[in-house]
């Protein structure tokens, strides 16, 4: 009896390992420095940098989260802020259009989308369950994996913001990006601390 139980105490840690890495590993974004602020030797510039992860406004379409890493990069002779966007979307969804909007509080601008590039993306989940039987004179225990593969595409781009933008958001309350993927449109508010990190590069 002693023997069954450890395999299926064994057969529970290895599910919950594999659970743990499917975890970190879909999530890895969450352990990356928020903001970095450095010098760059072989630039000799300087450099600021704040990533987020935004859900769409809309629920319920092929648009998943935007991940956004903001980059101000400035010298004596130069001050750039550049966003570098990456966008989840289902397999069946069209690709993101090459215009875009930024709204400001009240302004809204048209926007280039710069270097768009469209991969696609496959992560397999698999779930270990254990089980033991017993009757009257026998008592076995076993296993049986299970695999979940989900198949997405990341639509990457870079955009530059102006001066006017610049100026504006260091006193803006509300920031909003809108993007078309076909027919379908994909919104994301930055708001809290997200807009404070971002504000914090631009000063």
């Amino acid at each position: 009896m002693k023997n069954v139980y450890q395999n299926i105490s064994m057969d529970k840690k290895v599910a919950l390992f594999i659970i743990l890495s499917s975890l970190l590993t879909g999530c890895s974004w969450i352990f990356y420095d928020r903001f970095q602020e450095f010098y760059d030797e072989f630039r000799n510039s300087r450099k600021a940098i704040v990533r987020m992860d935004i859900r769409p406004l809309e629920s319920r379409t092929e648009i998943g989260n935007a991940n956004i890493i903001f980059e101000r990069e400035y010298s004596e002779q130069y001050d750039i802020v550049k966003a570098y966007i990456v966008i989840e979307r289902s397999s069946s969804s069209f690709k993101i259009g090459d215009q875009g909007f930024f709204k400001i509080d009240n302004d809204s601008y048209e926007i280039s989308l710069e270097k768009i590039v469209s991969e696609q993306k496959m992560k397999t989940e698999s779930t270990i369950s254990s089980f033991s039987k017993t009757d009257s004179t026998t008592v076995s225990s076993g296993s049986s994996t299970e695999s979940d593969t989900r198949i997405w595409i990341d639509d990457k781009f870079v955009f530059t913001l102006t001066n006017d933008m610049i100026n504006k958001i260091k006193t803006s309350e509300n920031l909003i990006f809108r993007f078309y993927f076909g027919p379908i449109p994909g919104t994301f508010r930055i708001k809290g601390t997200d807009l404070n990190l971002l504000k914090k590069i631009l000063l």
